[in-house]
């Protein structure tokens, strides 16, 4: 990307204010600024209004939980680096997913957990965690997101919930829910945590309750998000979609429980070949069924009552924003093995051993990543065949990236 203008001091990027002025997000200088980049602030301003509200953040207006709230500092700083990337050409990461356990109290069919364990390493402690988030924070990341295995198996999961300046970053959570009893639910949002995803593999209770080996989960799901409005925390389903389940119209079912549960955001994943399914390229969505659920994603963003539909095969399409990975994102294993997003099977290094900037920077500079992909990278075939496919059986995952480089092993047969 070429740079829109030449600037000697980036601070006057950061020369704008947004307001919430009778529902609506307005831009207002406050000092000198290219009018180009304010242009860009007005217009970013402008399209978020024509958004669906997600729901609201300390009186902030939120548009999705995978950005922060405007207006907010986070939300100003959102914006800010969103400016750098464009007229500086910098690579920062919005967003970090960071795993920070493989500890679960569940046993679901297509977890992956068991290919990433390492008996010869340990989960990263809480200190050296907080020295992970605060080194990603200060490169400019705005949105903390919290996985595992479950988040809330770690005792020390409101620490560091807490730890995240929220005035730089805003904290999303990814949870079974089954431990979403009231009072870890009012630890989180007392520590500060913007939002929760509740896993919800299907729309249906029986088979729910049937992919995750747990009878009842999907009760205690629709309990949690009743408790969740009750102490004010915006909370949403996050699934995923096969090619089968799309056909079946569960994507149908899936928005109509969101509205009559009244969660803020549904964000739903295409099936992607990774983890246990890693040779199981049967699972991906036809360009069809993506056509369809992008014209299901803008139908829904119309229909007033519905949560938002933030869809993958949407977001990361040619026509919106194009694939995340080692972009503007990146993901955190609970050892510090750094890979551009969670479904890419590949480390680029460990971010304890060699500090996170060091191993973002290999990532970014990766002749795979160095440029930007119109579409998820893990749904492509030549990037597959490329490296996917030569990742050896039995191998645990993320599998090192320099192997792949240095070797010329065949690729492994796919079903």
């Amino acid at each position: 990307m070429e740079k829109r203008c030449e600037l000697k001091d980036p601070s006057v990027l950061e020369n704008f204010e947004i307001d919430l002025i009778e529902g609506k997000l307005v831009a207002r200088k406050t000092g000198e600024m290219p009018e180009e980049a304010f242009a860009y602030v007005v217009k970013t301003a402008d399209r978020f209004n024509k958004f669906k509200v997600a729901g609201y953040y300390k009186g902030a207006r939120s548009v999705s939980f995978f950005a922060p709230p405007l207006p907010s500092k986070a939300g100003k700083r959102e914006l800010v680096y969103r400016l750098r990337r464009v007229y500086l050409r910098e690579r920062i990461p919005a967003a970090a997913t960071l795993g920070l356990t493989y500890a679960c109290q569940l046993d679901c069919y297509h977890c992956s957990a068991q290919l990433s364990k390492n008996p010869d390493k340990h989960w990263l402690t809480t200190d050296q965690w907080k020295k992970i988030i605060y080194d990603t924070v200060e490169m400019g990341c705005t949105n903390i997101i919290y996985t595992g295995g479950e988040p809330l198996v770690r005792k020390d999961i409101f620490e560091l919930v807490e730890f995240v300046d929220k005035d730089k970053a805003t904290v999303l959570m990814f949870s079974n829910g089954e431990l979403h009893s009231e009072e870890n639910l009012k630890r989180l949002k007392d520590a500060g945590i913007y939002a929760i995803f509740i896993s919800l593999d299907s729309p249906y209770e029986e088979e729910h309750d049937y992919l995750r080996k747990r009878p009842g989960l999907y009760k205690k799901v629709m309990k949690s998000v009743e408790t969740c409005k009750k102490l004010d925390i915006m909370v949403g389903f996050s699934s995923y979609i096969t090619h089968e389940r799309y056909q079946k119209g569960e994507l149908k079912d899936l928005m109509e429980l969101g509205k009559n549960t009244g969660v803020c955001e549904i964000v739903l994943f295409d099936a992607v070949p990774t983890g246990a399914f890693m040779r199981k390229t049967d699972i991906l969505l036809t360009a069809e069924d993506k056509e369809g659920i992008m014209r299901d994603t803008l139908d829904y963003f119309k229909k007033p009552g519905y949560p938002t539909l933030t869809a993958q095969a949407y977001v990361n399409s040619p026509i919106s924003m194009g694939c995340f990975a080692a972009y503007n994102q990146y993901y955190m294993t609970a050892y510090g093995e750094m890979t551009p997003c969670d479904f890419t099977p590949i480390s680029f290094g460990n971010a304890v051993e060699e500090g996170t900037r060091t191993v973002w920077e290999r990532m970014t500079n990766h002749p795979a990543y160095k440029k930007r992909h119109q579409m998820c990278r893990m749904q492509t075939p030549e990037f597959r065949q490329k490296y996917i496919d030569r990742i050896p059986d039995g191998s645990i995952l993320p599998y090192p990236i320099k192997l792949l480089d240095e070797s010329e092993m065949p690729a492994v047969g796919c079903k």
